[in-house]
């Protein structure tokens, strides 16, 4: 939990620090949030060595509303120098995948949810599928069930979307 919170910050972190630029009309985050679908246009993406351990290599997708009070975060963390297109399952223990989200962002309703198993559900998991990595951009789709606020024991759905982003490094 603790990583995902980390994760989460850094991203949110990364993306109030990217410039305005960020939400061109060509890039986006289109995500199917309790069956509604959504498109965010404040998006950003990130291939590189991992901060804080250069042997891990993070792939890394950020996306706000417009009020930046709903965030979706979605990262891949590997062992080593190399990422790769293809697809990445979050029950996999070869790499590490978060999916987060946060709602009511920077209010006092604020709420977390991560890839976590709720009692009364069959285990949260999700697939991404990153089909193009370029020096420019970042494009992929991604597949789910759910994401736990562990804290009110409370799920958010979100069972597809696709991203096709700017590239930040």
């Amino acid at each position: 939990m603790k990583n995902g919170v980390l994760t989460l910050l850094i991203a949110l972190l990364f993306l109030m620090g990217c410039k305005k630029d960020n939400n061109d009309p060509d890039y986006y985050v289109k995500l199917k949030i309790n069956g509604n679908w959504v498109t965010w246009k404040t998006v950003a993406g990130e291939l590189g060595p991992d901060f804080a351990n250069a042997t891990k290599t993070d792939f890394g997708v950020t996306a706000n509303d417009d009020a930046s009070t709903q965030v979706f975060d979605l990262t891949i963390q590997v062992d080593g120098p190399n990422f790769n297109t293809g697809t990445y399952v979050s029950d996999n223990l070869n790499y590490w995948v978060v999916i987060s989200y946060v709602s009511g962002a920077n209010t006092a309703n604020m709420k977390y949810y991560d890839i976590q198993d709720a009692s009364n559900r069959p285990a949260s998991k999700y697939t991404i599928n990153v089909t193009s990595i370029t020096d420019t951009e970042l494009r992929g789709t991604f597949t789910g069930n759910y994401l736990l606020n562990y804290t009110d024991d409370e799920t958010i759905d979100i069972t597809e979307g696709e991203f096709k982003v700017r590239r930040a490094r």
